[in-house]
């Protein structure tokens, strides 16, 4: 299968789709198929913002081919030669306010087995392998609730609801939820959406996201939490996060990205432990 793809984040998330649609009518568990369209995501978001400048003018390709044993996807290119695979891995833990740049090759190297570059009649051609075997077979990942899917859209949407706690431990804080895809194309949105919330001028301290129903999440959305994160911590705030999906968790731990941002299995957790900072807190002052 061969995509022409314009140089927008939409059309990288169109291929993602492509992908998944293609990879589930091959019988690939979710969890692989998870992998393979964060790969994807990654590699042609980085084409797309950097080798091409998010010129719209400019094209690439995505080629995607499936066997008994393996997936390839090869993303082709006319930007300046860069070779990805000479990028030096991060430290597995970033410093406390370090923002999540530079991540995408380390979550590519995760879920693929094998990652080639050459540079062929002034095309970047980046060639991406997984092995399959039995460890694809079992699917981790999927949805109980829907076993057959169907293509509806172009492109993956994200809903965001943003309200304010009346209740629980922390009652001044923002729940921020998310349902869908938190990728290259969607996170600009959130990140215009929490703007207002987080100016100083607001009094907003906390915020909780809750990923109950986020399915997909890349580098390009853990960018956003860490810019609010850090923006929190200035003011003595934090954010916290709930209900993470397996595929979700996995990234969050993957990446090892934020720092001291509090994760829960659920909202009681997360009120146990904002009780629990409270009362250290009031015994401190």
């Amino acid at each position: 299968m061969t995509m022409e793809l314009h140089a927008t984040p939409q059309e990288v998330m169109r291929a993602v789709e492509t992908l998944q649609e293609f990879a589930r009518a091959q019988g690939l568990p979710e969890k692989t198929i998870f992998g393979l369209a964060l790969t994807l995501e990654e590699c042609g978001s980085n084409i797309v913002s950097h080798a091409l400048q998010q010129d719209a003018r400019q094209k690439f390709q995505v080629v995607i081919e499936h066997n008994d044993d393996s997936f390839v996807i090869e993303l082709r290119d006319r930007g300046p030669a860069f070779d990805p695979t000479q990028t030096a891995e991060r430290k597995s833990q970033a410093d406390d306010d370090d923002l999540p740049g530079g991540w995408g090759i380390q979550l590519v190297r995760r879920y693929t087995d094998e990652v080639r570059y050459t540079r062929e009649g002034g095309e970047n051609v980046l060639r991406l392998m997984k092995r399959l075997g039995e460890a694809d077979s079992p699917n981790q990942f999927a949805d109980k609730n829907q076993t057959k899917r169907t293509k509806t859209k172009t492109d993956m949407p994200l809903e965001i609801q943003i309200q304010k706690s009346i209740g629980g431990q922390n009652p001044g804080a923002v729940t921020v939820k998310l349902t869908g895809s938190l990728d290259t194309a969607t996170a600009p949105d959130l990140e215009r959406q929490l703007a207002p919330v987080l100016v100083p001028q607001g009094g907003i301290k906390d915020l909780v996201f809750d990923l109950a129903q986020l399915k997909f999440i890349s580098s390009a959305g853990l960018r956003v939490f860490a810019t609010a994160r850090k923006q929190l911590k200035e003011r003595g705030g934090q954010a916290s996060f709930v209900h993470l999906q397996p595929q979700i968790q996995e990234v969050f731990e993957i990446m090892k990205s934020l720092p001291g941002v509090a994760v829960f299995k659920d909202v009681a957790e997360m009120d146990r432990y904002l009780a629990a900072r409270q009362r250290s807190y009031t015994e401190n002052k």
